[in-house]
């Protein structure tokens, strides 16, 4: 994993990374440690199989060292989410930095989505996001100190045909954190969201079977004409965890490629053209 490409102080914090084994959550909880922060995570081992990286929590914990703990979660059960969110406050002594990433896909159409579909993606996009909260954010409260940073999506503002639902969790999830940062700003508690766009992780290795394929799907994505990675998306997990952004709460940073702005028929044209160019 890449050297992180800025450095803060986490020396004495603590963090808690939600769905943290694999992908984007994997890349921060790393750079959280890696700038001082003791570091525990939550996991779903049944996940992580199906997606091929069986051994994704242990290559993790060998990334975080000694100040690493593993917790695994079946984060569709909110109930389930609560009793892992205690798990870590019992591990950690406390949580300053809460990170909520775990979240489910489902690739439908909303006339095709089935409503064990639908219950599933609000269950663990959202229920089990609230479930956490309320384990984690009384403490916090106490303690006077916390960063609460959720993982969001560029599907907040810009629609997915194929995935309606999970681009509704998103857009809920963000509100929420809106909210979360009005009533937690007097106790020290700072609340804002990271939407990545197109970030190659294990999650969209499917779209990767035609090389072809993905390739121009990345110059479509966004401005940039490229896919993001997980790394990418560390400096602004590390700038909010820290005491730099203080006074930075109910924000969305987006970590897109620019995808999150509009763009019409010439936009689009005008990158093709540029790709092209650099291809030639």
């Amino acid at each position: 994993m890449a050297q992180d490409a800025i450095q803060v102080d986490l020396s004495g914090r603590t963090a808690y990374v939600t769905g943290g084994s694999r992908g984007i959550a994997a890349a921060i909880a790393t750079a959280l440690a890696r700038n001082g922060a003791q570091v525990a995570f939550n996991f779903s081992p049944e996940a992580d199989a199906a997606a091929g990286k069986a051994q994704a929590a242990e290559q993790l914990l060998a990334e975080l060292g000694a100040e690493g703990c593993a917790i695994p979660a079946d984060m569709s059960d909110p109930a389930a989410a609560r009793s892992a969110a205690e798990a870590a406050l019992d591990r950690l002594g406390q949580v300053d930095i809460l990170v909520l990433s775990a979240s489910v896909q489902v690739h439908r159409p909303i006339l095709e989505t089935s409503m064990d579909d639908v219950d599933r993606q609000l269950r663990m996009n959202i229920a089990s996001n609230i479930a956490t909260l309320q384990a984690i954010v009384p403490p916090m409260r106490r303690s006077g100190y916390g960063r609460i940073i959720s993982i969001g999506s560029v599907q907040e503002q810009v629609p997915s045909q194929e995935m309606p639902v999970y681009s509704m969790t998103k857009s809920a999830l963000e509100n929420l954190v809106r909210n979360l940062a009005v009533e937690n700003a007097p106790y020290g508690i700072t609340a804002n969201n990271i939407a990545p766009g197109l970030i190659q992780t294990d999650r969209n290795a499917f779209r990767r079977t035609d090389m072809a394929v993905w390739n121009r799907l990345a110059r479509n994505a966004n401005p940039m004409g490229r896919a993001g990675q997980p790394e990418n998306v560390v400096g602004a997990a590390l700038f909010l965890a820290s005491d730099a952004a203080s006074f930075v709460t109910g924000t969305t940073i987006h970590v897109t490629g620019g995808s999150h702005i509009a763009r019409n028929m010439n936009d689009l044209i005008n990158t093709e053209t540029a790709n092209a160019r650099q291809a030639g």
